[in-house]
């Protein structure tokens, strides 16, 4: 049996298990092209619960770690979304933290 360690969900589509970096910059440019009413993706690194980045079409994100209280942030770009995701992918759930506050 396959251990899922993350999840991508796109709110347009199913859901991917074990995705990587590339993965995700497929899907964001995908959420580039969505409607306003299908503009989320959000990933899970799963370790005793779910941690979660959600980044919609206009950069606002929501990251909900199991340790810690919802956060509501908005990125500068791009760049910024991919370089959290990468660091969400390496369970770097600390240094999210401290670029998102």
């Amino acid at each position: 049996m396959i251990q899922i360690e993350n999840y991508l969900q796109r709110a347009w589509s199913d859901s991917e298990d074990n995705v990587t970096l590339d993965d995700i910059i497929l899907a964001i440019d995908e959420l580039k092209e969505m409607d306003d009413e299908n503009d989320a993706i959000w990933v899970s690194v799963i370790g005793d619960d779910e941690n979660i980045i959600e980044v919609r079409k206009n950069l606002s994100l929501i990251i909900d770690f199991e340790d810690d209280d919802l956060i509501e942030s908005k990125a500068n770009s791009w760049d910024e979304v991919i370089e959290l995701y990468k660091l969400l992918l390496n369970k770097e759930f600390d240094q999210i933290i401290e670029k998102v506050k």
